[in-house]
């Protein structure tokens, strides 16, 4: 059973909210896709449990997204896919699922991949999802109080970013040799080093973690409850719900006396991009409750499982920072699930019912390989290991170990940007609307590095369409669905400085909140 509520809103308001949601929708005008102020564009639905609304901290929780983006309320009373009826029949472009953590480990995040995947007969990811949860109530409760759009600035890495895209960045390298980093400070050249005056990395790491950075992104060993140091040179662990630096990994706990890791409240991404388990939440006190509780981490995604493939998270990363600026940290989530989608079915199209089988407990490559024969689909697991990485037989197995299994966390809503002013854009894009026929122009500027991408580029459209079809572009590989394009081989084929992909759809009405779904 579930059950539907709308948060009170004053008459006058909602009669407003209605008559422009539906204006924009029925709108043929020039801006017809790309109109921000659109009732898609603004549509909301939060999802929560029948028990955990029950509880009046966690109601609190939901009422507050509820309020501050005039959202529908979702209340479902037993497992989270019985909020498929409501959110199919509202189609919104955000969808937040409120839950304490006990509910929402790896098998919680698969169900909530395949339910935004199902909400309507195409394959596609149908709505920006993101889980709000924290060791409490009161955690989970800051995730919704960030207002202010953020544009990165300052970020702390062990893992491979672009020092360019930030004002300050401190990078402890992942590769050799082991305990160089680097270190851009601003209005300074980058400096260069090993070794930290006889601290460890971890020690490090946590000096520059407490400075308050906007992002940190992470590689190396993980686990629920910790992040490695490249190297193994030392480890960030949770123990009683407060994150500490041990210097040596296989330490548990840290010496009695021991300091731990001041709280930043600044408003921060944690992206554990090539990280193990550190997106799983298998307690109140573990990487993703403590680094959204105390720590100021708004939005965050990572692996439920150990990460061997890594398409879940490094295209993710690429498709945030190759056009820096362009798109969210939630969109970028979005766009990559599309990605893995149209490749997956592009190797075998009975794969997108595929479901890997999850649980609590350790998930291994073998057991997923039987579940994939078990399932009659088209790949040797001979040629796993032939080929590389792009053996079609290890695509296939790498793309279903990926699709379900990273997890989102915080507000889909919130604005995350890196700097678009610290590089050059290599292309841009404009989408224009005539009637039911929609032009995307995909302007090169500068022709190399477009000729070099690899990376998608996509858009989000403000209303949703029906019977679409694709009228041109076919070259540059477009999947054009009902609320998106993505254009998957964004190059120039013959050194054109602009190319277009030309589609047809209809707009689709949004329906007054009472007549989208039955209470």
């Amino acid at each position: 059973m579930c059950l539907s509520f709308s948060f009170p809103i004053p008459a006058s308001i909602r009669v407003i909210l209605l008559a422009a949601a539906v204006l924009a929708a029925g709108c043929a005008g020039g801006n017809a896709l790309s109109d921000p102020d659109s009732g898609y564009a603004r549509s909301y639905a939060v999802v929560v449990s029948k028990d955990t609304y029950a509880q009046a901290e966690w109601k609190a929780v939901a009422d507050a997204l509820v309020l501050k983006h005039a959202a529908e309320l979702v209340v479902h009373s037993g497992l989270v896919t019985q909020s498929r009826e409501a959110l199919s029949a509202l189609m919104p472009r955000y969808t937040a699922f409120v839950a304490r953590p006990e509910e929402c480990g790896r098998d919680y995040i698969a169900a909530v991949h395949r339910l935004t995947r199902r909400l309507d007969s195409d394959p596609w990811l149908d709505t920006q999802w993101g889980v709000i949860t924290g060791s409490d109530a009161a955690s989970a409760l800051r995730i919704t109080q960030v207002d202010a759009p953020l544009v990165v600035r300052k970020g702390l890495s062990t893992t491979g970013l672009n020092p360019e895209l930030f004002d300050e960045f401190f990078l402890i390298r992942d590769g050799n040799p082991p305990g160089n980093w680097i270190w851009k400070k601003p209005g300074a050249a980058e400096t260069k080093g090993s070794g930290h005056q006889g601290k460890s990395d971890a020690d490090a790491w946590a000096e520059h973690f407490e400075s308050g950075p906007d992002l940190i992104v992470s590689s190396a060993h993980g686990y629920e409850n910790g992040l490695e140091m490249p190297f193994s040179r030392g480890i960030i662990r949770v123990v009683d719900g407060k994150l500490y630096p041990l210097s040596d990994v296989r330490m548990r706990r840290p010496s009695e006396g021991a300091t731990p890791i001041a709280e930043t409240g600044n408003p921060k991404v944690y992206f554990p991009v090539g990280n193990c388990l550190i997106g799983h939440v298998n307690s109140p006190h573990c990487m993703v409750t403590t680094m959204m509780g105390a720590h100021g981490v708004r939005q965050m995604a990572g692996y439920t499982v150990n990460t061997w493939f890594g398409r879940g998270g490094w295209d993710m990363l690429g498709l945030w920072q190759v056009l820096a600026g362009r798109n969210t940290f939630s969109e970028s989530f979005f766009f990559n699930q599309q990605w893995m989608l149209h490749d997956i079915a592009a190797l075998d199209p009975k794969a997108l019912d595929y479901e890997i089988a999850l649980g609590s407990g350790e998930v291994d490559i073998s057991g997923h390989v039987r579940g994939m024969i078990a399932a009659g689909l088209r790949f040797d697991p001979r040629n796993m290991m032939r080929g590389g990485d792009k053996s079609p037989d290890r695509q296939l197995v790498g793309l279903l170990w990926d699709i379900d299994t990273v997890a989102f966390y915080g507000d889909p809503a919130w604005r995350t940007v890196l700097d678009a002013a610290k590089t050059q854009p290599f292309l841009e894009t404009s989408l224009v609307s005539s009637g039911n026929k929609h032009t995307l122009t995909v302007k090169i500027l500068d022709a190399t590095a477009a000729a070099g991408n690899n990376t998608p580029v996509g858009v989000i459209f403000s209303t949703r369409l029906k019977n679409i079809a694709l009228l041109s572009g076919e070259d540059y590989k477009p999947i054009v669905a009902d609320n998106f394009i993505l254009v998957l081989k964004p190059q120039p084929k013959k050194g054109e400085t602009e190319f277009t992909v030309e589609f047809t759809g209809e707009p689709i009405e949004v329906l007054p909140r009472s007549k989208a779904v039955k209470d």
